[in-house]
C-alpha cells in the first residue's frame, strides 16, 4: 500500500516548481512605481535567435530556443519555446511550453499566445489588449472560455522579467517593482527585481563583464546574469535549477536523464517523526519555520497558528443535513464554474449526476463524488495546469487532477467546494499535495486520492484557492522546516 500511495503523492505539477524560472519570461508585466528614481531607459538589441540549456543540479534536463523578428510600423514578434524532461517518482516525462507575443514600437505589450503540452494534458492561453481590458481566451484547445480583465495601463512584455529590468537602466543595488500576469495561472502577482554588483563569468568558453540582477518572486529568489547588449546569459534559482546560454549545436545534445534528480523528493521535507498510522491521529502539533507567511492561510478551520506552533484537529463530521438545507450567502460562490473547474459543463453535470441521486444529503452527495473520483481516476504523476473537463476525460493524473475534478463535480450538485494545497505526511516525508474542502452544512477536508473523508491531521494547509493562489507555495519550497512536537 505504501507503493500505491508514493505514486498518487505529486500534484502540484511541476510547472509550479519551475515558475520562478519560467513563468516571468511567459508573462505579461505591467510597470509599477519603482522604489527609487530611475535612469532612461536602456535599449535591447537582441539576437535573431538563442538557445538556453537547463539545468537541474548540474544536470540537462531542458532547451530553450528563442527568436526575435522585426514586424511593419516598427512592431516587433518573439517566440520562446521550452523543452524539458522532467523526472517525478521514478517517471521521466516531457513538457513542452511556447509563447509567442507581438510587441508594439514602444514594447507596450498587444497579443500573446502560450501553449502546454505533457504527454496527457494541453492547456491554451492567448489574448489582447483593447484598451483598458485585457481579453483573454483560456483552457482547452477549441474549448477556451473568453475572459476580461481590466488593466490601469497598457501592460509590457519581453524575453523575461530581466531584460525588462535592464531597460529601466536600474544603477547598482537599486529596485524596480512590476506586477505580472501569469497565463497559466490567470493570475496577477509582484516581483521586485534588484541590481546586483557586476561579475564576470565564462559562458560559452569565454570570461563575459556582465550586469546581475536578482528578483525575489513570491519570497523565492531567483537571479541572471546579463550581457551588455541585455541578453540573459545565466540564471540560477531554487531546487538546483539553472539556465545557461549555449551554441545552436549544444542545445540540440541529449538530456543528461541518466540518475537524475527526483523533483518529488527535492521539494519533499524530512519529518523528525516516523508516524505510523497517520488516519488514526485525532491531532497534530507542528512548528513550522524558515517561512514567509505572506499568502499563506496557516490559520482557521481545523487548523490553528500561533508563533510558528501549528496545531491541526480532526473534523468530526456532526448532523446529517438535508437537501434543501440553507447555506449562508457567501458560500455561494464556492458554487461558481471557473476556467479549470467548469462545473457548469454538461459533461461534467451528466457525470455527476450518474453518481448522486436527487434526495441524497450534501454529506452524501460528496462522499459519493470523492468515493468516484477515488475509484475512477487512474494515480498517475502528470505535469499539466489541471482542469477538471480533461481530467474526466483522460480519467487520470495526480492530487490536482483528483482535486480540480472533485471540485467540478461537487458543485455542479450544489455542494460548495475549494482547492487546499500544502504537504502531507508519508513514509517519513512531507510531500507537497493538493485536495478539497466541501460544505456540506460545515466545513469538511475531502482528499480523493486516499478516499478520505476528513482528510487525515498530517494534511497542512497552506494555500486555498485555484490557479494563481498556488504560485504562494514558490515562496515556502525549497526552505520551509516542519518538526513534529506532538500528536494523539
Amino acid at each position: 500500500m505504501a507503493k500505491i500511495k508514493w505514486n498518487m503523492i505529486w500534484g502540484i505539477g511541476i510547472t509550479l516548481v519551475f515558475l520562478v524560472l519560467l513563468a516571468v519570461r511567459l508573462d505579461i508585466f505591467k510597470n509599477e512605481p519603482a522604489t527609487i528614481p530611475l535612469s532612461p531607459k536602456t535599449e535591447i538589441a537582441r539576437q535573431p535567435e538563442s538557445w538556453m540549456n537547463i539545468y537541474q543540479n548540474m544536470k540537462k534536463i531542458g532547451v530553450i530556443r528563442r527568436t526575435y523578428h522585426a514586424l511593419e510600423n516598427g512592431r516587433v514578434q518573439t517566440t520562446e519555446n521550452v523543452t524539458m524532461q522532467i523526472n517525478t517518482m521514478g517517471i521521466t516525462q516531457a513538457l513542452n511550453l511556447s509563447t509567442e507575443t507581438e510587441l508594439n514600437p514602444d514594447m507596450t505589450f498587444s497579443s500573446f499566445n502560450f501553449q502546454l503540452n505533457s504527454s496527457l494534458f494541453r492547456f491554451n492561453a492567448r489574448g489582447y489588449i483593447s484598451k483598458d481590458k485585457l481579453i483573454l481566451y483560456a483552457g482547452l484547445p477549441r474549448a477556451e472560455e473568453k475572459i476580461i480583465l481590466p488593466i490601469s495601463d497598457v501592460p509590457h512584455i519581453s524575453g523575461n522579467i530581466y531584460e525588462a529590468a535592464f531597460r529601466t537602466g536600474l544603477e547598482k543595488d537599486q529596485t524596480y517593482a512590476f506586477s505580472i500576469f501569469d497565463p497559466s495561472t490567470l493570475g496577477f502577482r509582484k516581483i521586485s527585481v534588484t541590481r546586483n554588483a557586476d561579475e564576470i563569468i565564462p559562458i560559452m568558453g569565454k570570461r563575459v563583464l556582465t550586469q546581475k540582477f536578482c528578483a525575489d518572486f513570491m519570497g523565492a529568489k531567483n537571479c541572471a546574469w546579463l550581457a551588455k547588449d541585455g541578453e540573459v546569459l545565466k540564471e540560477s534559482g531554487i531546487l538546483g535549477l539553472s539556465m545557461e546560454k549555449v551554441s545552436a549545436e549544444q542545445a540540440r545534445e541529449e538530456f543528461a536523464m541518466n540518475n537524475a534528480v527526483d523533483f518529488t523528493q527535492v521539494a519533499s521535507i524530512p519529518s523528525n517523526q516516523n508516524l505510523a498510522d497517520p488516519e488514526s491521529l485525532t491531532e497534530i502539533t507542528i512548528k513550522i519555520s524558515n517561512i514567509n507567511q505572506s499568502g499563506l492561510i496557516l490559520n482557521g478551520g481545523r487548523q490553528r497558528f500561533h508563533q510558528d506552533i501549528l496545531t491541526i484537529s480532526r473534523e468530526f463530521i456532526s448532523t446529517e443535513t438535508s437537501p434543501d438545507t440553507k447555506m449562508p450567502p457567501l458560500f455561494h460562490q464556492f458554487l461558481n464554474p471557473s476556467p479549470m473547474v467548469q462545473s457548469d459543463h454538461p459533461q461534467i453535470k451528466a457525470e455527476a449526476e450518474k453518481i448522486v441521486s436527487p434526495g441524497d444529503s450534501p454529506s452524501d452527495k460528496m462522499r459519493k463524488i470523492v468515493d468516484w473520483v477515488y475509484k475512477n481516476i487512474q494515480k498517475k504523476p502528470v505535469l499539466s495546469v489541471p482542469n477538471a473537463l480533461e481530467v474526466l476525460k483522460n480519467r487520470t493524473g495526480d492530487c490536482n487532477e483528483h482535486a480540480v475534478l472533485t471540485a467540478a463535480l461537487l458543485r455542479s450538485v450544489g455542494v460548495p467546494a475549494q482547492i487546499e494545497t500544502g504537504l502531507v505526511y508519508l513514509n517519513g516525508r512531507f510531500y507537497y499535495h493538493a485536495w478539497n474542502l466541501a460544505y456540506v452544512g460545515q466545513w469538511v477536508t475531502a482528499d480523493a486520492v486516499f478516499n478520505q473523508i476528513p482528510a487525515d491531521v498530517t494534511h497542512i494547509r497552506l494555500v486555498r484557492g485555484e490557479g494563481s493562489q498556488q504560485l504562494d507555495l514558490l515562496g515556502v519550497m525549497g526552505k520551509i522546516k516542519l518538526e513534529v512536537i506532538s500528536t494523539r
